[in-house]
């Protein structure tokens, strides 16, 4: 009798637990990573009788969750990869939107200045200088929000990694908890909810960053991004927000170490999720942006200020600055042990690829190995050895004027970005705006011949002062040799005469030949002499003595906004500008696409692990009936036997 009374308690016993755990899967259907639990039952061993074995009943075995690490893991990953797009693309689309906009674009501005250069009588220098100071304000005020991206970036990074160090205790905690807690179990079964709350926390951590999870026993060891440790059972290391050792505007990431000191992490250690989309959209968007900006800006200072420089002002002096060029920042790392001084500048712009024509809009690490430096491109890792500076890379001059570098000592060059910050313009009097050529050119009354000569161009390669007031440079036709004969002044240059496309170099003093509509080059000035000269017919360059109404070198100011003057020889800087919105451009789209993707892929491994360990309402209900009948039935049985217990009680009366 007793024995059925046990076979009743025990399935009595089991149905609660079956009714309890039911419940509990009820009451957490919402609970963000729960895994429903079922209970596993096993009989009791049997009894054995004269005529077989009895059996006694059920037990409880476990109460088991029902979770596949595979497809966890799949949710983890994807969870990841779909915040990474979120953050670049929520990121990138400030910027987007900035360089964009037809109104607060940098295109508008560019084309309003160089409309203000006209080519008749009615040129306005005070309105180009206006339109000057426009063009600058647009130039600070798309750097003031590239900053202000910047600055909330860091922000952003730094709060990351708050919220990673707390997840990295309670998953340190967690481990400690659950280990304890099997260890001290009866029956060794599993915490489920302790598990469930590791297992949330650990999604939780794959949104900021890529998570990768080693099991150790009951104890999870976790490492982020490109396998750095973070949690090695109830242990959590510790990651700070430090600033750059060369930009003290850039906040990195480091990882505490011994005796309060910190390890800088690279830029790229840290992968996925949210921080890693920071991380990736700060290197690869708006750093190229803010240096792709820069390098417009300094290209068109740069190259403005050079042809005005070529030319004559109202007061016929020499051209000066119209705007400020920003110098390239370089910073020396604060872990150098060393006393160099390295410096850089913009090298000469002396032709259609060279000094800031050659910019790349990169950055560049030079770095001392103890016995050698090296130039590092950061956008493409190009290496560059230095045999001896000042070196010069990409339109950059590079040099080490004083100090002593030790090894692993590492220097930071920007030659762009404080381009567009620093555009501003240096002269505001109207009057400094070279209109005029310096050089004029003629041919006195007295020749007999139809020689003419052209008005004259000059290049990078002249020098104001070169010509003085009364000694103007005559070359004097003789028509026994044909040649041109050069006077005292002019036999100072070499001389290169061009026909026909082709070049040929006269040493200085000697006369060169003539040929109608070939061109005379020397002292960066050139002219063309066509027309049938007579003997002793005189061709003249002089210094312009009558600069008003002289546009000759307005014209070639108004020419630079054409001018192929970027990125090697091949990009106006309307056409650097537009580069610059449509790499934006295309990486939103791409990200936006991408995202749409990586959405689907989350969403299918989310229903994929829902589909085995979420809790199924409709399957819960059925299994409540199943462990209420089971109860009740349970209960009948131990009435039964009560029943029976009554009877052989009466039967003994």
């Amino acid at each position: 009798m007793s024995n059925i009374y046990s076979i009743a308690g025990s399935a009595l016993q089991a149905a609660q637990v079956g009714i309890a755990t039911t419940g509990h899967n009820i009451a957490n259907a919402s609970t963000p990573g729960y895994n429903r639990q079922v209970v596993i039952q096993a009989s009791n061993p049997a009894q054995q009788f004269s005529f077989g074995f009895i059996g006694t009943g059920t037990q409880v075995a476990s109460v088991k969750r029902v979770y596949d690490q595979f497809l966890a893991q799949q949710v983890n990953a994807a969870t990841s990869s779909k915040s990474q797009l979120d953050t670049y693309s929520t990121q990138i689309t400030q910027i987007a939107n900035l360089v964009a906009d037809a109104s607060a674009g940098l295109s508008p501005a560019v084309n309003n200045f160089f409309s203000a250069f006209s080519t008749t009588s009615s040129f306005n220098r005070t309105d180009i200088i206006s339109k000057g100071q426009t063009l600058a304000s647009r130039f600070q005020s798309l750097q003031g929000r590239l900053d202000e991206i910047g600055a909330d970036t860091n922000g952003q990074i730094t709060s990351s990694i708050t919220t990673i160090n707390g997840y990295a205790q309670g998953l340190a905690q967690l481990n400690d908890s659950i280990q304890k807690a099997e260890a001290g179990g009866a029956a060794g079964g599993p915490p489920n909810d302790l598990l469930d709350q590791r297992d949330q926390l650990v999604t939780e951590l794959s949104k900021i960053v890529n998570v990768s999870v080693i099991q150790q026993g009951s104890a999870y060891n976790i490492t982020i991004g490109n396998g750095q440790p973070l949690v090695l059972g109830s242990n959590a290391q510790t990651l700070q927000a430090t600033t750059s050792a060369t930009d003290p505007a850039r906040v990195e990431i480091a990882i505490s170490g011994a005796n309060g000191s910190s390890i800088p992490l690279g830029e790229n250690a840290i992968q996925g999720g949210s921080l890693g989309g920071l991380m990736q959209f700060r290197a690869n968007t708006l750093d190229t942006a803010q240096n792709a900006l820069g390098r417009v800006a300094i290209g068109l200072a740069s190259q403005f200020n050079d042809q005005n420089k070529l030319g004559l002002d109202l007061n016929g002096n020499p051209g000066g600055n119209i705007f400020t060029v920003a110098a390239p920042v370089v910073a020396a790392s604060n872990l150098n042990t060393g006393n160099a001084q390295l410096t850089a500048t913009f090298a000469p712009n002396t032709g259609p690829n060279t000094g800031v024509a050659a910019l790349t809009g990169s950055d560049y690490s030079v770095r001392y190995d103890g016995t050698n430096f090296s130039i590092t491109r950061l956008s493409d890792n190009t290496v560059t050895p230095v045999g001896a500076f000042p070196v010069t890379v990409d339109g950059v001059v590079f040099n080490l004027p004083s100090g002593t570098a030790n090894a692993n000592d590492s220097f930071l060059v920007r030659p762009t970005a404080n381009g567009a910050s620093a555009f501003s313009v240096a002269s505001t009097d109207p009057a400094k705006i070279a209109a005029a050529a310096p050089i004029s050119t003629s041919v006195p009354s007295t020749n007999t011949g139809t020689g003419k000569i052209s008005e004259g161009t000059v290049n990078s390669q002249f020098v104001q002062g070169s010509l003085v007031a009364g000694s103007p440079i005559q070359m004097t036709f003789s028509s026994a040799t044909n040649e041109l004969v050069p006077n005292a002044t002019l036999a100072a240059y070499p001389i290169t005469v061009t026909v026909n496309g082709a070049a040929t170099t006269y040493a200085a003093g000697v006369n060169v030949p003539y040929s109608s509509g070939a061109t005379y080059s020397f002292g960066g000035m050139s002219v063309s002499i066509s027309g049938t000269p007579k003997n002793t017919d005189v061709f003249n360059v002089s210094l312009n003595t009558n600069t008003v109404g002289d546009l000759r070198n307005s014209n070639l100011l108004a020419g630079l906004q054409a001018n192929k003057g970027l990125i090697g020889g091949t990009a106006s800087y309307t056409d650097a500008y537009s580069q610059l919105v449509a790499q934006i451009g295309n990486k939103t789209a791409e990200l936006q696409t991408t995202g749409a993707a990586q959405t689907a892929l989350l969403a299918q491994a989310t229903a994929a692990q829902q589909s085995q360990s979420g809790v199924n309402l409709d399957e819960e209900a059925t299994n409540l009936l199943r462990y209420q009948q089971t109860y009740q039935a349970a209960g009948k049985v131990m009435q039964i036997a009560s029943q029976m217990f009554q009877t052989l009680l009466s039967i003994g009366g």
